[in-house]
Parts: C-alpha cells; sequence; structure tokens
C-alpha cells in the first residue's frame, strides 16, 4: 500500500509539477488589456494589414500619371552564316546595345483619374471594415471584462451567503433546543444552508468560464493565472443625441458609403472608351562591337487612338454599371436607417439598464437595513420566523439583483458604445 502512494507521489511530481510550477501569474487592468487586444488579437492585426495594402494599392495608382522609364543594357555573341563559316572557318562577333525608354500617357480617356477615385473607395472600406472589426472585438473584452468581475462578486456574494446561511441555521439552532422555534424552522435554515454550499459551487464553475473565455479573447495562455483590477470606464446615456447624425459616423455606414463610392467611380470609368487616348514616347539605343557602345540612335512617338466601334460593348458595360451604382446607392439608404434602428434599440437598453440599476442599489440599501432591524427583533422574539424569513431572503435576493442589474448595465454600455463604432 505504501510503496503504491509512493509510485502514484512520484508520477505527479513528473507530470504536474513542472506545469505548476510553469504556470504564469499574470496581473491585468482594464487598460493593459485593451493594449495587450490591439498587439495580439487576429482578426484586429488582419484587418490592419487589409488596411494597409488599400492605402498601398491607392498610392499605387498615381503611377498614371507620371512617366515610365527603362532602360536595358545586353551582350550577345554569336556567328552567321557566310561562307567563311560554310567552309569551316570562324567568324565568331560580339556585340554590345545600351538602350534607355520613356513613355507617358498623356490622356486615357480619363481612365487614370477613375482609377484613383475607385481606389480610395476600397482604401475607405478596408478603413471601415477595421474599425468594424475594431469595435467588435472591443465589445468582446468588455463583455468578456464584465463577466469576469461578475463571476467574482457572485463567488464573493455566494460565500458570504453561506457564512450568513450558517450563522442563521446556529441561531434557529439554539432556539429550536431551548424549545423557542420549531422543527420546521431547522430543517428550512439547513436546506438553506445547502442551498448556499451549492451556489457556492456554481459561482466558482462560472468564475472558470468567465476566466477561461476572457483568456481566449486576449490569447492569454490558458494554464495561467489571471488576476483582474477595475474596471472599463462607465459612462451615463446620453440625454440628447442626433441618431442621424451618429448614424453616419457608424462602421456600417460607412462600409456602405464606400462601396457606393467605388461604384460611383465604375460607373464613371466606363465612358472612358468614348474618349480618345493620347500618349508619347521617347528612346534612345546605342550599339557597337565595344563596350561601353557609340553612336546614338533616337526616335520619338505620339500617339492617338480612337474607339470607333467595340461591337455594342462598351455601351452595355456603362447600363450595367450605372445600374449597380443606383443598387449600392439604395443598399447605402437601407444601411442608414438599419443603423438608426439598432442605435436606437441600443441607446434605450442603456437607459433601461441604467435605471434599473439605480433602482436595485437602492432597494437593496432598504432591504439591508430592514434586514438588520429584522434580525434584532427576531433574537428578541418581537418577529415570527416566517416574518423573519420573508425579510431575509429578500435581503439575499437583492444582493444577486444588483450585481446582475450593475452586470447588465455594463453590456448594454458597450453594446451601445459598439453601435457607435467605438474602437480600442
Amino acid at each position: 500500500m505504501l510503496q503504491g502512494l509512493l509510485l502514484m507521489a512520484r508520477i505527479f511530481f513528473i507530470l504536474f509539477l513542472p506545469v505548476v510550477l510553469c504556470a504564469e501569474n499574470i496581473t491585468l487592468d482594464f487598460e493593459a488589456a485593451v493594449k495587450n487586444l490591439k498587439e495580439q488579437n487576429r482578426d484586429i492585426i488582419a484587418a490592419k494589414k487589409n488596411k494597409d495594402t488599400a492605402n498601398y494599392n491607392y498610392r499605387s495608382v498615381y503611377a498614371g500619371f507620371f512617366p515610365q522609364v527603362s532602360a536595358g543594357l545586353n551582350y550577345t555573341q554569336g556567328n552567321s552564316a557566310t561562307t567563311a563559316q560554310l567552309a569551316s572557318q570562324s567568324n565568331r562577333y560580339e556585340m554590345y546595345s545600351a538602350s534607355l525608354g520613356i513613355s507617358q500617357s498623356i490622356f486615357s480617356g480619363l481612365a487614370d483619374y477613375y482609377k484613383i477615385k475607385a481606389a480610395q473607395a476600397n482604401r475607405d472600406l478596408s478603413e471601415a471594415s477595421y474599425l468594424q472589426t475594431a469595435a467588435k472585438s472591443l465589445y468582446d473584452l468588455k463583455a468578456a471584462w464584465a463577466s469576469r468581475i461578475l463571476a467574482e462578486s457572485q463567488e464573493n456574494l455566494a460565500r458570504q451567503t453561506l457564512q450568513r446561511r450558517k450563522n442563521n441555521r446556529k441561531m434557529i439552532e439554539l432556539r429550536f433546543n431551548s424549545g423557542s422555534e420549531n422543527k420546521g424552522s431547522l430543517l428550512l435554515a439547513e436546506a438553506y444552508e445547502s442551498q448556499a454550499m451549492r451556489d457556492v459551487n456554481q459561482s466558482q464553475r462560472q468564475n472558470i468560464n468567465a476566466d477561461t473565455e476572457l483568456k481566449r479573447i486576449l490569447f492569454l495562455p490558458q494554464e495561467s493565472s489571471l488576476k483582474i483590477s477595475g474596471v472599463f470606464e462607465r459612462k451615463d446615456p446620453p440625454e440628447k443625441v442626433s441618431l442621424q447624425e451618429v448614424a453616419q459616423k457608424t462602421p456600417e455606414y460607412l462600409q456602405a458609403r464606400a462601396q457606393e463610392l467605388n461604384a460611383e467611380a465604375s460607373a464613371d470609368q466606363t465612358i472612358s472608351p468614348f474618349f480618345p487616348t493620347v500618349t508619347a514616347s521617347g528612346s534612345l539605343f546605342r550599339q557597337g562591337p565595344d563596350f561601353f557602345p557609340q553612336g546614338d540612335r533616337w526616335s520619338f512617338t505620339v500617339g492617338a487612338s480612337y474607339p470607333i466601334f467595340s461591337g455594342g460593348k462598351d455601351y452595355y458595360a456603362m447600363k450595367s454599371a450605372k445600374s449597380a451604382l443606383e443598387s449600392t446607392r439604395k443598399n447605402t439608404e437601407s444601411i442608414l436607417g438599419t443603423s438608426i434602428s439598432r442605435l436606437q434599440r441600443a441607446l434605450q437598453n442603456f437607459r433601461a439598464a441604467h435605471e434599473n440599476a439605480k433602482v436595485s442599489k437602492s432597494l437593496l440599501s432598504a432591504s439591508d437595513v430592514r434586514a438588520q432591524i429584522a434580525r434584532v427583533k427576531y433574537m428578541s422574539g418581537l418577529l415570527s420566523f416566517d416574518q423573519w424569513d420573508i425579510i431575509e431572503n429578500d435581503l439575499i435576493n437583492r444582493q444577486k439583483d444588483a450585481l446582475q442589474t450593475r452586470y447588465d448595465l455594463d453590456i448594454a454600455q458597450a453594446a451601445w458604445e459598439q453601435a457607435l463604432g467605438e474602437n480600442p
């Protein structure tokens, strides 16, 4: 038996002790958590990279307004099929050549200009997508943070309630032994104590779940020990706000607006084939058997072209682009209405949660004073067990409700701020 215990202890130290020793203790306040979110959140990083890509693409389209310059240097070695070669005589030669060319688009039928508009719209779209992703990630962090605080508070309250139930059971047990209380009251007090123990166990499990979710959002090791402090800035709901103006600044509307501008640029660009294009180019060329070759050859060209008939392709492309533009405009109007409605719901939920939290706090304060008075009266025999039990349970329920309404308020505030597009 002893050998078996020693073997189990050795296995434990081999398998689990390194994990315990390597477990990292992490302490975060909310500001540090937001910084961690910006640096570690994969969705935010990917959205930022997409934004950078669109910005680079936007800059690249300006190349159409600048001259294109190219240079070349060639070395050639070979022989030619001459009479001397047919007579098995070598006729090897070496040749060097150098060239410099430049071309400039003078007029592209406005295609280059509309490419800039389209690239700018794509850049705005990626920026709005980044804001939307960042706002959602910040909401997820606030929700997980509030859940963790709620779980810790509920566990602390459950432990306090358990101690309160134990003290109540002991007091009722003394009164029962003295003959001043009945068996039913004692049994109910014992059941309350068991219920409080169950609540402690459940709150511990909820705390573990909240801890796991917060670590997932912050990309922290699950085996680490995480301690948090502080809360995000708590604000009162605004009394007056122009939802029309606010909605036009939300990421969803900015996305729709960018898509509309992109479609507008594409529709404008379809007129380019109906205009002539004018280009100019020049080149300088040298060739000779020695390096660096001598003797300049140059050329300069100005050309213009005008499409006469493309089989109707350009005409129907223009009609298609205009139809797509009308579609995106209607979609922008729809998104604006949806954003206003969403903001209205979020604002009203925020206001309702704020009122509920205030009322719950007032009720808890009243219930606490009432419970103190009732305890003294019950111990003095001036209050029956049933009357005291109602007041005692009311206090415990008010304590739970105060925690829940505070959490509901935090979630409502986070949802309102997400709807506004607030981001880290």
